[in-house]
């Protein structure tokens, strides 16, 4: 079974009452985790978003359209998480997400982090190989658009662009 099937098919089951939690966890987990990876400006906050989107998935289970993708519907939801940080982050900071793009690195001891990092090498296998590299300079180096156009000789909106549509295509193989 896919991993769209599978956590669409949990959550069926945890809206009618079933006992599937730590599976569905296990499931979604590292969906959720590169989900809010790819929407925060400060990736500090990935494992706030992981939760609060875990939160909101049981708070609002009985919501969940059966016949709609669960993927869908949890990426959704982890977004507005994102965003939601996002947004208090630069109220608090008082500063604007431009001035807060230098992010700092996702740092978690949570066993599940090898997982995801292998599934997400997995899925950036099968980009091209420039694709290959502007992921893994971004996600895995962390290192900024700019440092990444400078290594590569691109200029910065082709190597964004280029991610941009790179992350699409993870997220939807993911």
């Amino acid at each position: 079974m896919n991993s769209t099937n599978e956590i669409t098919e949990y959550l069926k089951r945890l809206k009618h009452g079933e006992r599937c939690l730590e599976r569905f966890y296990g499931a979604a987990y590292g969906y959720i985790k590169f989900v809010a990876y790819y929407y925060l400006v400060d990736k500090s906050f990935v494992d706030d978003v992981i939760n609060s989107t875990f939160y909101k998935i049981f708070d609002n289970i009985l919501m969940f359209d059966e016949l709609q993708s669960g993927k869908a519907w949890i990426s959704k939801i982890a977004q507005n998480e994102a965003y939601t940080i996002n947004n208090r982050e630069r109220k608090h900071n008082h500063a604007s997400l431009d001035e807060i793009s230098d992010e700092v690195a996702c740092t978690t001891d949570d066993s599940t982090n090898l997982e995801f990092m292998a599934a997400l090498q997995t899925a950036i296998s099968e980009l091209d190989e420039t694709d290959k590299q502007i992921v893994t300079f971004r996600l895995i180096n962390d290192m900024t658009f700019e440092e990444i156009a400078k290594r590569l000789n691109m200029y910065v909106g082709t190597v964004y662009k280029r991610f941009q549509k790179s992350a699409k295509q993870i997220l939807d193989n993911f």
